[in-house]
């Protein structure tokens, strides 16, 4: 007799395979075997008469290094059946923290009530295994930290020797268990790396057998040409690269993922190993001061505020909102400042904007949108961020239906109450999952729901490398999610961010269950997921 016995149920099994009438035993932390109805029994029993059983969902795209250790209950991605994130995206990571990135983690934490005590990625790991947290949790190392920790935030090209220091870094991080490397680029200090210094450090992640994560230079007029060094850095670098939250922003760009598509399957028909994630939302999410240009952002926050408190400069960097160039993406010009939302301001007078768009705040205050943006950020000292209406839903499934495409949410690990519960957010840290399952799959019929489970869990398994997770099989962890396919559905929305989804009855992580009926039982199973370094 096994531990638990989830009876009754549908078994999608994460491969792609069609749903079966199949019970699923569970011994300790490992699925024991898929017997069918009424031939095994459980010290524990749970009935899951009309539901759909699948494996945990695994987000490929995460933020919540920090916030798992604000809120270890994990409560907006397991209240979705997310049992496992992958964090350090976009560039940025928890560790290593030297210099600068330790300055800058520091400065984040504070703001979720956090000290930073570590330095290393083993140390970090030390503290989240402590802790003990909802859902496993694995991370990848971010090239801007590295630049960081090595250089600053200067817009400077890294000599051999930083090159050399940085690599080290990043080996020395993989070997302690980093799933590989991860790049945002059109982040400071990320935007100034080369595709050279690209090419040099994704390389030493492909040798360990690691993955390169990439926030693409350009995801508007420069998509194109963004996604060709992706591929180039892949091919390369002999790594195998995962585009992240894949899509064309901006109205004049609408359409242009048709051809990135293309482009991303013949780079896989000679041999490049490309892949992308996607969240099923038609707005992004990022911090307002990501719509300066390269050049303003030279420095960091010190030097930025210095460039907002001066007229002339202003008055430079509100002209090039005017136009488009070559080099930087213009969200401003492309969007309007009507697309820009503000969200995230923590409290004091400017909380009364959440929710309101840029171009509304300024008509409210009598003031030119671009000094309106300018003075936000001066007075929120550059914490205050932006949701971007600037994506076309037709574009976004068409990305989202491709056999290659992984969900994730690009969403933190949030909660309604404490620190993150003060601020507004994105609703995709609520409810990217279930969105997929009830508005793409159910209601408009883009594929079929063990594909739609498929994307969620097997692949970007597989796209990690973890091999214990993703699929119902005997030997494999007991991440599993039983949920109401009638009642599934997201419940967060962009004027009321903080709402969890409905229709996800029980979640286990690792054998033990932690959403039962609905509810979060506390139970803190998760683990902390290493990379087996391997040589290429």
């Amino acid at each position: 007799m096994d531990g638990i016995l989830i009876k009754g149920g549908t078994v999608i099994d994460g491969t792609g395979s069609r749903p079966v009438k199949l019970d699923v035993s569970i011994s300790g932390t490992r699925i024991s075997g898929l017997p069918r109805p009424g031939e095994a029994k459980g010290s524990m029993t749970m009935d899951a008469k009309g539901m759909i059983v699948c494996p945990g969902f695994v987000d490929i795209h995460t933020h919540s290094e920090l916030h798992l250790i604000a809120n270890p209950l994990s409560e907006s991605k397991i209240r979705q059946g997310v049992t496992t994130e992958l964090t350090g995206n976009c560039g940025g990571s928890p560790a290593p923290l030297l210099g600068i990135a330790r300055e800058v983690a520091s400065e984040y934490a504070r703001k979720l009530e956090l000290g930073i005590d570590w330095s290393t990625l083993d140390e970090y790991f030390l503290r989240l295994s402590h802790l003990r947290t909802s859902v496993n949790v694995g991370t990848l190392i971010g090239a801007e930290t590295l630049r960081q920790c090595v250089i600053g935030n200067d817009d400077v090209k890294a000599t051999d020797e930083q090159q050399k220091q940085m690599n080290e870094l990043l080996a020395e991080s993989i070997l302690q268990g980093a799933f590989g490397l991860s790049s945002g680029l059109i982040y400071a200090p990320g935007c100034y790396a080369t595709t050279e210094e690209l090419i040099s450090l994704a390389s030493t992640a492909g040798a360990l057998g690691g993955i390169y994560t990439r926030h693409i230079r350009g995801e508007g007029g420069t998509l194109v040409e963004a996604v060709a060094e992706a591929i180039r850095i892949g091919e390369m670098a002999n790594v195998r690269v995962e585009i992240s939250h894949h899509k064309a922003t901006g109205r004049p760009n609408w359409g242009k993922v048709k051809q990135t598509l293309k482009m991303i399957e013949d780079a896989r028909a000679r041999g490049v190993d490309v892949g992308f994630d996607v969240y099923p939302y038609t707005a992004s999410s990022t911090a307002v001061d990501a719509i300066l240009p390269p050049w303003a952002r030279d420095g960091g926050k010190p030097k930025i505020l210095e460039r907002l408190k001066d007229p002339e400069t202003r008055a430079r960097i509100a002209d090039g909102f005017k136009r488009v160039t070559d080099t930087f993406e213009n969200t401003v010009y492309e969007d309007g400042w009507e697309n820009i939302v503000i969200v995230g301001v923590a409290g004091g007078p400017n909380a009364r904007f959440e929710n309101k768009s840029i171009a509304a705040i300024a008509k409210e205050l009598n003031k030119d949108p671009a000094e309106t943006a300018f003075d936000l950020m001066l007075e929120e000292d550059l914490r205050v961020s932006g949701i971007f209406h600037e994506i076309s839903e037709d574009d976004m499934m068409m990305v989202l239906s491709h056999p290659l495409a992984c969900v994730g949410s690009d969403g933190d690990s949030e909660s309604p109450y404490g620190p993150m519960g003060n601020m507004t957010t994105h609703p995709r840290a609520y409810g990217t999952f279930p969105r997929v399952i009830r508005r793409y799959c159910l209601d408009k019929g883009l594929f079929p729901l063990e594909e739609a489970i498929r994307k969620m869990t097997s692949l970007p398994a597989a796209r990690i490398g973890l091999e214990d997770r993703g699929v119902l099989a005997k030997g494999m962890a007991a991440d599993i999610v039983v949920f109401d396919p009638t009642k599934i559905k997201d419940m967060a929305t962009y004027d009321d961010s903080h709402r969890y989804p409905e229709g996800i009855l029980h979640v286990l992580v690792n054998g033990a269950v932690t959403i039962e009926n609905g509810k979060h039982t506390k139970e803190r199973a998760g683990q902390v997921l290493k990379h087996k370094p391997s040589v290429a």
